[in-house]
């Protein structure tokens, strides 16, 4: 009964200090380490083992089998790209290599946000550049609001599961997965999403007629090659990881210098400019890793009262089946994503779920225990993916609204936002019937590749 009260008592607190807006790795520490302090009043543990969280902490930083130096090169490479004005030069490149297709600038406006995967590690920064780039010219050009601010949303949400965004890695280091097949799971479905998309929007927008970019805005010779050459350097990331090149670090470092070549290469190279892409980086990754910190003596108090011995068993309670149970567990963790960032949810709640998916043995469906967790590590990704444009709480859609002119009111951007989230349910309940559409590549990568660097 006490290990029941206190679960409630932690996951309560947890709720209370988030709305209250205080900062989320505080309320992750100080619910954590009070947890602490009851396990040791209920007789749980020993006020002398308080050293734990200092070696939990420290263990986590400094393993050398989860690769946290690539984390803020990543970050730093997603915000050099946005310092290089790459965005603007790729939708003007790809307004006119798809004018002959209906929707061109919708379905341009989703293509960027691949192409900014890095950067949308942080999504608020992805879909804010995409949104300055692209709202003006689809609005001249005759779109309405919704559909102008639902492609926005969507842009900067796909993004975030798309190789070599950041979120993966931590999707990755959750489950205990190789980095390079997790990258590979995710490819298929964010092309689908795109391809679904995009016949969505060339579908809704087909009788009307878009006015074409002036002359004077059409890309340069220069620019179309300073995109080709950001395509290929964000490739060039998982591509060197799944092919045994590189591992993840030594590919964003590369890719970093691949990035700032772009920037050189544009003309965009400042110190100034430099010297405020380096403090934003700085600043994105201390909050990652003030998070991770957090979310680590939070768990540890978790364990202590045996928090997830107790939500155990209470979904055990319910013995809804394995297929209701993944139901029930990718309903809550779309939901948490209404309020909370992903990192959070990867770093707090889905360690607590995890037991709970480690029972759920789905060998049968998807061939094998190992690709099972790589199915699984895919559903959840998209179910937060999916969180981001879900009103009324997503926030791909507070920020599309954000940067949005003011012709644009958050009830279009519901609107439009809408009918993607219809897509993305049926995408996701496709996977789950389909698991091959998820382990497929990564399967192919494994039989092709023996190499450790692959982790």
């Amino acid at each position: 009964m006490a290990s029941e009260l206190l679960t409630i008592a932690m996951l309560g607190l947890l709720g209370l200090g988030v709305f209250s807006g205080f900062p989320v790795a505080l309320v992750l520490t100080a619910t954590g380490f009070l947890a602490f302090v009851a396990a040791v009043l209920i007789g749980e543990t020993e006020f002398s083992r308080l050293g734990l969280i200092y070696l939990r902490v420290r263990g986590i930083l400094t393993n050398e089998g989860v690769q946290f130096t690539s984390v803020p090169l990543l970050i730093f490479l997603g915000l050099v790209l946005n310092a290089s004005g790459i965005a603007a030069t790729l939708f003007q490149t790809l307004g006119q290599a798809l004018k002959w297709v209906p929707g061109r600038y919708a379905i341009a406006t989703l293509l960027i946000g691949l192409i900014l995967a890095p950067a949308a590690g942080v999504i608020g920064a992805s879909v804010v550049t995409v949104a300055l780039v692209a709202y003006s010219p689809m609005l001249r050009s005759g779109y309405s609001a919704s559909a102008a601010g639902s492609a926005v949303a969507a842009s900067g949400a796909l993004g975030v599961v798309f190789p070599p965004a950041v979120l993966l890695f931590f999707v990755a280091n959750v489950f205990q997965l190789r980095i390079g097949l997790m990258y590979t799971a995710l490819v298929i479905p964010v092309l689908m999403l795109v391809f679904f998309f995009s016949v969505f929007f060339a579908t809704t927008l087909r009788n009307r007629v878009e006015v074409p970019l002036p002359v004077a805005e059409k890309p340069s010779f220069r620019d179309i090659l300073s995109v080709l050459i950001a395509i290929a350097v964000i490739a060039a990331i998982p591509t060197s990881i799944v092919t045994g090149i590189a591992t993840l670090s030594e590919a964003a470092g590369v890719g970093v210098f691949g990035g700032l070549a772009v920037m050189a290469f544009r003309g965009r190279m400042s110190l100034q400019r430099l010297n405020k892409t380096i403090v934003q980086t700085a600043s994105m990754t201390a909050m990652v890793f003030f998070i991770v910190v957090g979310a680590s003596i939070f768990s540890l108090g978790f364990n202590l009262v045996d928090g997830r011995e107790v939500l155990v068993g209470w979904i055990n309670g319910f013995e809804l089946g394995r297929w209701m149970t993944l139901a029930l567990l990718l309903g809550i963790i779309l939901v948490l994503g209404f309020v909370f960032d992903w990192i959070e949810i990867l770093l707090v709640f889905l360690p607590i779920f995890l037991p709970i998916f480690a029972q759920l043995d789905f060998s049968d469906h998807v061939g094998s225990a190992y690709f099972s967790k790589i199915w699984l590590a895919g559903l959840i990704a998209l179910a937060l993916q999916t969180s981001f444009l879900t009103p009324p709480f997503g926030y791909a859609l507070f920020f599309a609204k954000m940067a949005a002119p003011p012709s644009v009111n958050l009830a279009d951007i519901y609107r439009g936002a809408g009918p993607l989230v219809v897509i993305e349910v049926l995408l996701i309940s496709l996977l789950v019937w389909w698991p091959k559409l998820i382990t497929w590549l990564p399967e192919l990568v494994l039989m092709n590749s023996d190499s450790p660097l692959l982790n």
